[in-house]
This record gives C-alpha cells, sequence and structure tokens, in this order.
C-alpha cells in the first residue's frame, strides 16, 4: 500500500460536490458533433479500467490498497462486459493483451505497450477531472463548456485504435474510498453533533466514482461522457455494488438497446 497526506480530504470533498450534485441521475455530456460522428462507429474497444481504492484513516491519512483495488478492478471489468453484452448498438471488443498487441506489430516491446496505455490513461484521469470541474461543478461551471463540449485526448490515441483493430475507443476511470472504523466512529460522533447543533463538523464520508468515456481516436475528441457515483452508497469490491454503480453510469450510452 501507499500513503498520501493531506491531499485526501480536498480530493474527496471536490467528489463529494460532484456526486451529491449528481444524485443518483447522473448527466451525460456529449460532443457538439456527437450525433454526425457517432452513427460511424462501429467497433469500440475497451480500454483497461483505470481503478483506485483508497483506505482513509481518522487522521485523515489516505492508503492506496492494492489489494482493493485488484478486486475493484475485476469487479468493474466483469460488470461493464455484462452490462454492454448484447446491450448497445455496437460491436465491444476488449483492448487487446500486450503480447497480442506485439504479434500485430513485432516493431514494439512490452515496455512501450504499457507504457503508452499507462500514459493515455493517466491523460484520460487528468481530462476527466477538468470535465468534472468546468461542467458539473456549480462554483467553477463554464456555460459554453456545457454547449460546446470539446474535450480531447489528442490525435496520438489514434495508433491505439489501430492496434485494436477499433474505430472508437471507450475509457473507464473509477475511485473508492473507504473509511476505516475510527473514521466511522468519528463521522457517526459529528453526526449526533449535528443533531445538536445543526452543523456537521465531522470528517467526510467515502466517496465512490465512475468515469466513462467514447472517443473518436481520429481526432481523440471525447463524443460522449458520464459520471456516476455516491458518498459512502458504493463499493467496488462488491460485485452487486459494482454492478449497479455500472448500470447508472452506463444508463444513457449513445446506441444503447435495453434487453427485453
Amino acid at each position: 500500500m501507499r500513503r498520501s497526506k493531506g491531499k485526501g480530504p480536498k480530493i474527496i470533498g471536490f467528489f463529494v460536490t460532484i456526486l451529491v450534485m449528481a444524485g443518483c441521475a447522473p448527466t451525460f455530456r456529449a460532443h457538439p458533433q456527437f450525433q454526425e460522428r457517432v452513427k460511424l462507429l462501429k467497433t469500440v474497444a475497451v480500454m483497461p479500467p483505470s481503478i483506485k481504492v483508497y483506505r482513509l484513516t481518522a487522521g485523515g491519512v489516505k492508503e492506496l490498497m492494492d489489494e482493493w483495488t485488484a478486486t475493484a478492478h475485476q469487479n468493474v471489468t466483469r460488470a461493464i462486459e455484462a452490462e454492454l453484452g448484447g446491450q448497445s448498438g455496437f460491436a465491444f471488443k476488449p483492448f487487446p493483451t500486450t503480447s497480442a498487441v506485439l504479434e500485430v506489430d513485432k516493431d514494439l516491446t512490452a515496455e512501450s505497450v504499457e507504457a503508452e496505455l499507462e500514459e493515455t490513461k493517466a491523460l484520460y484521469r487528468a481530462v476527466s477531472a477538468s470535465i468534472m470541474l468546468h461542467t458539473y461543478v456549480d462554483k467553477h461551471k463554464f456555460d459554453e463548456k456545457l454547449t460546446n463540449f470539446d474535450y480531447s485526448l489528442g490525435p496520438e490515441v489514434e495508433k491505439l485504435a489501430k492496434l485494436a483493430n477499433a474505430d472508437a475507443l471507450l475509457f473507464i476511470s473509477g475511485l473508492d474510498h473507504i473509511s476505516t472504523g475510527g473514521r466511522q466512529a468519528l463521522m457517526f460522533l459529528g453526526i449526533l453533533l449535528a443533531g445538536a447543533t445543526g452543523v456537521y463538523a465531522g470528517p467526510a464520508g467515502g466517496a465512490t466514482s465512475l468515469s466513462v468515456a467514447l472517443v473518436d481516436p481520429a481526432t481523440g475528441a471525447i463524443l460522449w461522457y458520464n459520471i456516476a457515483g455516491s458518498q459512502g452508497g458504493h463499493d467496488l469490491r462488491d460485485t452487486e455494488s459494482t454492478a449497479d454503480l455500472v448500470k447508472q453510469v452506463f444508463k444513457d450510452f449513445p446506441g444503447r438497446v435495453e434487453a427485453k
């Protein structure tokens, strides 16, 4: 596990603000040319999800939990496969494994492929944070970003689409924050005090969020974006909870056909 101090509460507060605003009915964002471009898409490569699960201590320390993260990654991957299977107008395929990529392009190395994937996923997380800040949070919202939703991962992602033999890419990013027993006790105390004073002074609860983006690799433009989550209402370590969150974030996915 890895620890970080100080930034935890700020980041948690940031996500809590978004999730309280979004509630259980998240609103998607779409590129101005979404309708025209999405009609041209047939095959979508699902990129490996970028998932992180943290433990929040009573003292405000945030610890990245590797085992929890691995479990959450597996749950999210399976939930997405189940959700998209037979319920969309696109043909979905997982992004090929590193060994499969090397069979297609002999000039690449395992290190270069993995580095490219990590850099692109990191870029998506950064762009996603900007989208959330400027199109979801009222205090920082720019109206022009809503009417002209123009965010991009850059044309460099086209080579990933070629490796996957797909004409679109689907990026997924998720965060979960699990409060320790000590932190939960402080939260409960804060609730009790709030009942007497009317002001909650306890620590923030654990927030869970999941974002998805459909990307046109020719330009890197994000054609469709959505985020779903809750404060203490989901746990990516749990299969049913994860499946519920995945259903929420894909509720208005383009081309979706409801299962009969």
